[in-house]
């Protein structure tokens, strides 16, 4: 019996804690852990997304500088093309107050460059006439990157050499405002040095053929990032196709002009961009290169001097140091106006209400010479052209109630000059005769 007893009583506190746990178990989360819950997990997804936007934006700025690594890398590259002699800046820079630009390591006279940013100058090269090295271009434009590209040329005194200017140094900064961290500047340097012939730096020796350029050492670049050497449009050798046409004065034909100042329109195409330009009114006198901008092909130049034909050579290259040479375009140069037209004379007859005035006049002479322009005026003060003739007579008919009618002749020539004008012939209201 006592054993049933304590066989039930335990049977019972068994069932009655399974009865609790079943009663806690339905219960489900507090709104107090429920909230818990919830803080842990926008913690854990917080800062998983914290370092996965750190993650992205360290992959993007190590593209964005290897992108101007190649770059800066590739320019002096192509470099190694030109010759020698023409190794110069075609410009020269001027210092810059902005500690972000490239040009703040410029001395203040202009002469010389800090290739390193730590205080080293050398004096620059610059050679207007036929330096072939742009000293800047902007903007350059890789994926989302956008570019500016600043190029130095700096004599190298070697103490090993006799001499102060033993070889050149070219330094292509390379400056990019970088998305990734709000499009702060951040600046690229990369330096090469060039010689002709044969010249012993250190341990290091480098033969080449004379008037050829070589490189001494291998590009350095002062930054973070690998530099790698890559040839800028890799088995491009083909220069710049196009044209370019001279701009007449206003009322010139073509190929004529009564002003020296000029506008000069480009038309050029290549798949190794920028492609730029220069011209000369010699072939042997260059202005500056200018970068070819196909939304505004039009610049500004100057002829030589004096009256005739003047003619203007023009070189185009494209990014990989590419060069074409076009046939020189020619436009005729004419400042002096025709001579005065003599004898003007006239015949006047009417006819009911209108009025017909048969005008004649003596010849005008010139080089370029094109016609005659008759102008009429009604009021005195305003003056119409009413044509332009190869003759020497013209028929103007009107109403002969016209208060006043007056006309006078000019000569004109192919660039458009005008003759002073002939003796003034004036009608009054109704005059038939």
């Amino acid at each position: 019996m006592m054993c049933q007893r304590l066989l039930r009583g335990v049977v019972g506190g068994w069932r009655r804690a399974h009865r609790q746990r079943r009663s806690l178990s339905e219960r489900g989360f507090t709104l107090l852990e429920l909230i818990s819950a919830t803080m842990i997990l926008a913690i854990v997804a917080g800062g998983f997304a914290v370092t996965l936007g750190l993650g992205l934006r360290t992959v993007a700025m190590a593209r964005q500088r290897q992108t101007a690594s190649d770059l800066a890398s590739a320019r002096i590259e192509h470099l190694r093309s030109i010759a020698y002699s023409r190794l110069a800046l075609s410009s020269a820079p001027a210092m810059s107050l902005d500690p972000a630009n490239p040009d703040s390591d410029v001395s203040p006279d202009g002469g010389y460059f800090d290739v390193d940013g730590l205080g080293n100058l050398e004096p620059l090269v610059v050679d207007a006439s036929s330096g072939d090295v742009l000293h800047f271009e902007d903007p350059v434009q890789v994926g989302s990157t956008v570019m500016r590209i600043y190029q130095y040329v700096t004599w190298v005194d070697d103490p090993q050499i006799v001499g102060t200017q033993d070889y050149k140094r070219v330094t292509a900064i390379v400056q990019y405002k970088a998305p990734s961290v709000n499009g702060i500047s951040r600046n690229l340097r990369a330096s090469s040095l060039f010689s002709t012939g044969t010249v012993t730096v250190g341990a290091t020796t480098t033969t080449a053929p004379a008037a050829t350029t070589t490189t001494l050492p291998p590009a350095t670049t002062t930054t973070l990032g690998p530099t790698t050497t890559t040839s800028l449009c890799p088995g491009d050798i083909t220069g710049p196709a196009g044209s370019y046409t001279l701009n007449g004065s206003a009322g010139a034909i073509s190929g004529f002009t009564a002003a020296s100042s000029i506008t000069i329109t480009s038309a050029l195409s290549d798949a190794c961009g920028p492609a730029s330009f220069r011209l000369s009114n010699d072939g042997a006198t260059w202005g500056l290169w200018t970068q070819f901008d196909s939304l505004n092909p039009t610049v500004s130049w100057s002829l030589s001097s004096g009256d005739g034909v003047k003619t203007v050579s023009y070189e185009a290259k494209d990014a990989a140091g590419n060069t074409s040479v076009f046939s020189g375009a020619s436009i005729t140069l004419d400042m002096t106006p025709p001579t005065v037209p003599s004898s003007f004379s006239r015949v006047v007859t009417c006819s009911g209400a209108n009025r017909t005035v048969v005008l004649t006049w003596g010849t005008s002479t010139d080089l370029n010479f094109s016609g005659y322009r008759v102008y009429r005026s009604t009021d005195g003060a305003t003056w119409t052209a009413l044509a332009t003739t190869a003759s020497l007579t013209f028929t103007d008919t009107h109403k002969k109630s016209l208060d006043s009618v007056r006309f006078y002749v000019v000569g004109y020539d192919k660039a458009g000059n005008e003759s002073v004008s002939t003796a003034t012939i004036s009608l009054t209201k109704n005059q038939c005769s």
